[in-house]
């Protein structure tokens, strides 16, 4: 509850490149941004690498002043805790 759809396949252009964040979302309660990536695969360390992209491009491009930082929630397959 609390939640706004911004959108789904939601374009981010970072320098000279361009993202898609699968599903972000505001989440009105708490005053920030949630970003959802979801994976078809099991865990890999650079989906990780590639959501701090996703966290700081939103927090630079869309953030206002009295928002907090933004959410990230990565959704996998599979995990290997031993990665994890």
């Amino acid at each position: 509850m609390g939640f706004a759809f911004v959108g789904s396949q939601y374009h981010l252009e970072v320098g000279d490149q361009d993202f898609y964040i699968d599903l972000l979302f505001y989440h009105l309660n708490l005053r920030c941004y949630v970003i959802i990536d979801l994976k078809i695969s099991e865990f890999r360390p650079e989906f990780a690498g590639k959501m701090n992209i996703y966290l700081s491009a939103v927090d630079d491009l869309l953030k206002h002043a009295e928002d907090g930082p933004s959410i990230g929630i990565m959704l996998c397959k599979e995990k290997n805790r031993n990665i994890v």
